[in-house]
């Protein structure tokens, strides 16, 4: 089995039953066996359960790897009209906007609605304020593992599909998305560059036909999630430890504006930023229309916002959605899924904990960033 020839995502998707058989035979009692002895040879059997475990779990881990170096982050709305037909790639709508933002003067953005009325043929939608932990009242933040299966499974996602996600503004929920995907260790997953504007005025075919935002799959999936996943997400705990002795460069996405505190936060709360953070606004790391600067210029803004890419990077923001954003550049520069302070600036601040403003306990204080 192990030696013949298979692309590593069809593999991968052959691990959980393998691995699930082996589980069985080792604990599978003899008919004839004493509820004592049953218990006995559970016991006996445990350490080839967990090397059973170990082993597929790191076939996972090393088929994963393989196909996501081969897989891009962005594809493009050619790449996606020659592939809107495959059973394999699946498309997502992970529109989102920050609450009150608007496509022009009067008029604002919605997600539902844009969806319901307007969406790439064979979408379903990915409501990341809805497959995101139900334990807290912070804004989508990371689901648990069980439930991004069962959301995953609702939408018929298996894991030797080619993803594709994308949103309404050009590239601005779906990295999040993106990240969420690549978090569980989806191996095979893009998002569209330019998204649905540029989808549109590449003439790609749109279905307007009534469809409901939580309309699941036709046929719902098993969608089994690895035991590692592929990154980090930081707790507030882990930023306080940051905050008293910085080993990471935790960068928050957010405008420059708000990051100083001089324009307010989308939420309730006084802006400014966290102790120890660096500032790489998310639209810098953008080129027109929605997509990702070249790997140069990428370079030459995280160097002008005095990141070390050669060193450890975690990003942050005001809710965990434009970090992503600049956690797919970084992904581009080869710096891998940088982990995510997923509470943010909201968490951060609404806990009572300290913040500050202009450049104050930032590493620009003595010599501001241009």
């Amino acid at each position: 089995f192990l030696s013949a020839p298979c692309h590593p995502i069809a593999f991968r998707a052959l691990i959980p039953y393998a691995n699930k058989a082996i589980c069985n035979l080792l604990i599978a009692p003899s008919p004839r066996a004493s509820s004592v002895s049953k218990f006995r040879g559970t016991n006996k059997n445990f350490r080839g359960i967990k090397a059973a475990n170990l082993f597929f779990s790191s076939l996972i881990t090393m088929s994963s790897t393989t196909a996501s170096e081969s897989v891009p982050t962005l594809v493009s709305c050619s790449w996606l009209k020659e592939n809107l037909n495959n059973p394999k790639v699946k498309i997502l709508d992970s529109s989102w906007y920050v609450p009150g933002m608007e496509r022009s003067p009067g008029l604002k953005y919605d997600a539902h609605k844009e969806f319901e009325t307007r969406r790439i043929p064979g979408a379903l939608y990915f409501d990341i304020d809805k497959v995101a932990d139900t334990s807290t009242d912070l804004p989508h933040m990371i689901p648990t593992p069980a439930f991004f299966a069962e959301c995953a499974g609702r939408l018929g996602l298996r894991r030797d599909d080619h993803v594709v996600v994308y949103d309404g503004k050009g590239l601005f929920s779906a990295p999040r998305a993106w990240y969420t995907l690549k978090h569980f260790g989806h191996p095979a997953v893009s998002m569209l560059e330019g998204g649905f504007p540029a989808w549109e005025a590449a003439a790609g075919p749109v279905d307007t036909a009534p469809l409901p935002c939580a309309a699941p799959a036709p046929t719902p999936a098993e969608y089994p999630v690895p035991a590692a996943v592929c990154s980090q997400i930081m707790s507030v705990k882990d930023v306080e430890a940051h905050v008293a002795n910085p080993k990471t460069q935790l960068v928050d996405a957010r405008p420059k504006a708000r990051f100083i505190g001089e324009a307010p936060e989308p939420r309730p709360i006084e802006s400014g930023h966290i102790e120890n953070t660096l500032n790489v606004p998310w639209p810098d790391v953008l080129a027109s229309p929605g997509t990702l600067k070249p790997e140069a210029e990428l370079r030459q803004v995280f160097a002008a916002n005095r990141v070390d890419l050669g060193q450890p990077i975690a990003v942050t923001c005001g809710s965990g959605n434009t970090a992503c954003v600049v956690a797919a550049a970084l992904y581009e520069l080869k710096c891998g899924l940088v982990p995510l302070y997923d509470g943010a600036y909201t968490e951060w601040k609404t806990s009572g904990r300290p913040t500050y403003k202009a450049w104050e306990k930032t590493p620009y204080a003595a010599a501001p960033p241009a």
